[in-house]
């Protein structure tokens, strides 16, 4: 495969966008980045402003470049599954079919289309498994996205691939899910299940670890993922040769055990743990063996490293970036 100079990537201001332009501009590519919002703001990289649904102006775009990272995503947002996922995605495949200039068509997806947390699964999640979507416009938006990449990759031979990633983390991400005082991210919403006695117990301002449990008091397992390791598989995607059509999951090694989880934070942060009954949540583990063997991938984060990490970020005060669009 000829070497990739010249790449277009959108959603290049978002959470994941930012670290992914600033990798590629580190190894050599010439970066033209959407944006949305906000600026991108790294040297090296040309901003430009595209509307997706203008067929003609992504065709433009596309016909200057090698790759394509697809990295814009609609979230809940009911209009912007229509002009962003499918018309969007949709005019960026075609141009590639139609320019016929790129080497590399790579989607950002995500374990979302598994239906992950909502639907119980009790084997570990593999890439060929069908999808089956928990509620929402994001997933759905994910599953339409993937179907139509795989399609253009067999109607016309699109050299697409689609990097399925479980929930990503970065900065103190980590803390702000497994602690309840301060900023909430993402699911469950702690408060929502903690008794009124828990609640009186711990106002705003007293932090507890939480060890999430199932009814039955078993630990609840989640899949989730570092930034830096989604950034790892992208910058593999544009070097690999002959992975075109394949879908990719992207996680950790193993999946995060709650109540360990929360008995290390409680240790390094010197508070108490928890425990709380998610009455609705399913454990998941995803496989990341096609990965591992076809991609190259070797993820460098566990859970604890993943919270080793984001100590050090506030410990060291440095200011959270600020991200465009929906927080999760």
């Amino acid at each position: 495969m000829p070497r990739i100079e010249r790449l277009l990537v959108t959603g290049a201001s978002g959470k994941l966008g930012t670290p992914v332009c600033q990798a590629l501009v580190e190894r050599g590519y010439k970066v033209v980045a959407v944006r949305h919002r906000q600026p991108v703001g790294l040297p090296g990289v040309d901003e430009i402003s595209l509307n997706l649904a203008d067929a003609a102006a992504v065709e433009a775009a596309v016909a200057g470049c090698q790759a394509v990272l697809h990295l814009a995503t609609c979230k809940e947002d009911r209009q912007g599954v229509i002009d962003l996922s499918a018309r969007g995605t949709f005019n960026l495949l075609d141009a590639a079919m139609r320019t016929k200039s790129l080497q590399r068509f790579v989607l950002a997806s995500g374990d979302c289309v598994n239906g992950i947390y909502f639907n119980p699964r009790p084997v570990p999640i593999r890439e060929d498994m069908p999808m089956v979507a928990y509620p929402g416009y994001y997933a759905l938006s994910k599953v339409i996205e993937e179907t139509m990449a795989q399609q253009y990759f067999y109607q016309a031979e699109v050299p697409t691939v689609s990097l399925r990633m479980s929930w990503i983390h970065t900065e103190d991400d980590i803390l702000n899910h497994l602690t309840v005082a301060g900023e909430c991210f993402g699911v469950p919403v702690w408060r929502e299940l903690m008794t009124p006695q828990q609640q009186a117990a711990f106002p705003g301002n007293r932090d507890a670890a939480v060890a999430l449990r199932h009814p039955d008091g078993r630990p609840m397992r989640r899949h989730i993922v570092a930034l830096a390791d989604c950034v790892q598989a992208f910058l593999l995607s544009l070097e690999k040769e002959g992975i075109e059509g394949q879908t990719l999951n992207i996680a950790m090694n193993e999946p995060m055990d709650y109540a360990d989880a929360a008995a290390y934070v409680a240790k390094q942060m010197n508070i108490e743990v928890l425990d709380l009954v998610d009455p609705v949540g399913q454990d998941f583990a995803i496989d990341i063996s096609k990965a591992r063997y076809v991609l190259g991938y070797r993820p460098q984060f566990d859970i604890y490293r993943l919270i080793d990490e984001a100590l050090q970020f506030r410990r060291a005060g440095r200011p959270r970036r600020q991200r465009s669009g929906y927080k999760g």
